[in-house]
């Protein structure tokens, strides 16, 4: 069963990867909702983004070394607008 799992896991990898990938990058851009009220004065909320910068950061690094353009680039995207939302509550 976890083998023909895997297999199955094996084969779609690309399809797989590629609705992560588009996931992803959704949810690290919902921080412009939050860079947003940043901006406006409405909040000044900064751990989130904080806690996605460095997250997307370190996910960076791993997936650069693995050559894994799946993880690198929606953890590029979560680095940079984690770290502008992260500035922006202090400005």
């Amino acid at each position: 069963m976890i083998n023909s799992f895997q297999n199955y896991l094996k084969k779609n990898e690309k399809i797989i990867g590629t609705i992560a990938s588009v996931l992803a990058i959704i949810m690290f851009i919902s921080l412009i909702e939050i860079f947003i009220s940043n901006i406006r004065g409405d909040s000044n909320i900064f751990v989130q983004p904080l806690a996605t910068a460095f997250n997307g950061f370190f996910w960076s690094l791993y997936s650069f070394g693995r050559k894994d353009w799946f993880l690198l680039v929606p953890n590029i995207l979560a680095c940079i607008l984690g770290a502008a939302t992260t500035i922006s509550a202090f400005i």
